[in-house]
């Protein structure tokens, strides 16, 4: 790209902390973050383990207070609000067509919508909460973000399952490129509640309660995904754009890819960034525990990289299945990857179901020199990829 696209701001909340000095420690330590959940009861039968993010005041966030807000959009304001603060943008001061907001998730406020419908159905259509309803919406989150920054130019939602925030950061990547905004903070939330807990585990895909330890990401023990949930914003722009206002640049994005299938999407990434698989210097993977996604993650990658000894990592491993957050999240880490010049493990790996790919199984492992390639694959198969250096 002549005037390449670069991340100068990242607000991230996760299971491994608040913002990103907490979430680059924890990495360098590289222990898993999934405890029993806290804030409510799994449904029996199924491990209590979760990816919870820890507590914070969405306060500190927002200059205006808000009646209500569930879970889901208090974690994408949160990082909205924390994002703009390190990137040392001033929203007042923004054009506000000129400055947009894309973001992916693939369950929303499911809490918020179970108790608007059980309302419903105990007290009847005339005694439901009137203001429950704008926020069943899963596009509410975005909404509030855009109307407290006055954010008026580009505005779409994603609710496309696993690859929902990698199809939000891919899209703001091209509209940044064709000059349709001078700023776009893209990113994904995921929110944990009881709705998210009875769905997954109506879906069988669950570790059952007897599982004591992580996801075993990779290993052939696979028992299920450990659910998680994170709000993470970056604010992209164009170099120049960014040279201009004096802004700190923490990474480039130098190629991004969406394909049917995850080599397709591996390859389009590498193609537009003009490298072979061989100069990478590591791969995000968004395998979670699911035997399903994990084989055919792992299949395409052996196919896209050929023969090439390029370390794998999965954060899903420390901090659980963000889900439609996930490539948004593991971008953000990526960065702080890259800034302590180390790799966390993959907790729990010890006999890989594929073999022949160079997991990462050892703490802190050195951290090479070149780009990280971020994957998320959704189970249908659909996935996007972004190279980031």
């Amino acid at each position: 790209m002549n005037d390449p696209i670069v991340i100068t701001g990242i607000g991230i909340l996760s299971p491994l902390g608040i913002g990103v000095e907490e979430t680059a420690a924890a990495l360098r330590e590289g222990e898993s973050a999934l405890l029993p959940c806290s804030r409510f009861a799994p449904p029996p039968g199924v491990s209590p383990l979760c990816g919870e993010v820890p507590a914070f005041r969405i306060e500190e966030f927002l200059a205006t207070p808000k009646a209500y807000l569930d879970r889901n959009s208090e974690l994408l304001l949160a990082a909205t609000g924390m994002a703009l603060r390190q990137a040392g943008i001033d929203a007042t001061k923004l054009v506000p067509e000129r400055a947009g907001i894309l973001v992916g998730t693939a369950w929303a406020g499911q809490d918020t919508m179970a108790a608007f419908f059980a309302d419903y159905v105990q007290k009847g259509p005339r005694l439901v909460k009137p203001f429950l309803f704008p926020h069943t919406y899963f596009n509410t989150a975005i909404s509030l973000a855009a109307m407290e920054w006055s954010l008026r130019g580009v505005h779409q939602s994603f609710a496309s399952g696993r690859v929902a925030a990698g199809q939000a950061l891919v899209e703001a990547c091209d509209l940044l490129a064709d000059n349709e905004a001078d700023l776009i903070l893209a990113g994904g939330c995921e929110a944990l509640g009881p709705a998210l807990f009875h769905t997954l585990a109506s879906k069988g895909v669950l570790p059952p309660a007897t599982a004591s330890d992580g996801p075993h990401v990779f290993d052939t023990r696979h028992a299920g995904l450990i659910p998680g949930e994170a709000g993470v914003m970056l604010v992209l722009e164009r170099q120049s754009h960014a040279t201009a206002r004096g802004a700190k640049i923490f990474a480039t994005i130098i190629g991004t890819g969406l394909g049917s299938g995850a080599a397709d999407a591996i390859r389009a990434a590498l193609q537009q960034a003009g490298i072979a698989p061989a100069d990478l210097a590591c791969v995000c993977a968004s395998a979670n525990g699911n035997a399903a996604l994990d084989d055919a993650e792992a299949h395409a990658l052996r196919q896209a990289l050929g023969d090439a000894p390029v370390p794998v990592t999965a954060p899903a491993s420390l901090c659980g299945d963000t889900t439609g957050a996930c490539a948004a999240l593991h971008v953000a880490l990526a960065v702080l990857m890259r800034a302590n010049g180390s790799l966390p493990p993959v907790i729990g790996l010890a006999t890989p179901a594929l073999p022949g790919l160079a997991y990462v199984t050892t703490p802190a492992a050195p951290l090479r020199a070149g780009p990280i390639l971020v994957l998320a694959t959704d189970p249908s198969g659909s996935a996007a990829a972004i190279v980031v250096q």
